[in-house]
């Protein structure tokens, strides 16, 4: 039986659908092992193992920033890694998960953030992906596609990395850009990061779920 203070309990409310079930918690795992692994003081499994695949992905296209979070979710060491220890589903019900609390509470307190930043962070996002959408285009115009970025590029990219990332909570930014050798590449992980963080805002915007930012600690 696990101990009370390794049990992170999330509120549930509201009208639930069945694919709900899949929904929240994957979008919870996945934030989960991003938060463990590039944004928190804690060791993975294999840090290098997460290195060489930050800096060895192609990162061309989507799979590579798919693929990246099963990499993720395999460093946290095995009994760190959320697991269900109870579920009931009525007005009100819970999910308790057996996880790392204060990792549990890092992603609450991002939900947090992006929350209270909504109008902004979503403008914030937007004008990132048009300035991508257009470099993209610029790069397959010119043929450009495997060119490294020039100065005014990188100094754009990390000053967009900043943009987006105090809308998430996300604090290890500059340690982000050492590990990937690449600010784009830093900078659309946390677009992706970004992206999870908001199914989990919208569920708590609708009422569905609470990720409370405080725990009380037993023993």
């Amino acid at each position: 039986m696990p101990l009370d203070n390794n049990i992170y309990r999330v509120l549930l409310d509201s009208d639930w659908q069945l694919a709900d079930l899949y929904t929240f918690p994957h979008a919870f795992s996945q934030t989960y092992a991003f938060v463990y692994c590039l944004d928190s003081e804690l060791d993975p499994r294999d840090r290098d193992r997460i290195n060489t695949a930050l800096t060895d992905y192609p990162w061309k296209g989507g799979y590579s920033y798919v693929n990246i979070y099963t990499v993720l979710q395999n460093q946290v060491p095995p009994p760190e890694r959320p697991k269900i220890y109870s579920i009931q589903k009525s007005s009100p019900g819970w999910l308790d998960l057996v996880l790392n609390v204060d990792v549990a509470i890092q992603v609450a307190k991002s939900v947090g953030v992006l929350l209270g930043t909504a109008a902004a962070a979503t403008k914030t996002y937007s004008s990132i992906q048009r300035t991508l959408s257009d470099l993209n285009v610029h790069r397959q115009k010119n043929n450009l596609q495997n060119t490294k970025l020039t100065q005014a590029e990188i100094k754009n990219m990390m000053s967009m990395s900043n943009d987006i990332a105090k809308h998430l909570g996300f604090k290890n930014v500059a340690e982000l850009h050492k590990q990937t050798g690449n600010p784009e590449v830093s900078l659309k992980l946390l677009l992706a990061h970004y992206r999870r963080l908001a199914i989990m805002a919208e569920f708590v915007q609708k009422g569905k779920a609470a990720l409370p930012e405080k725990v009380s600690r037993n023993g």
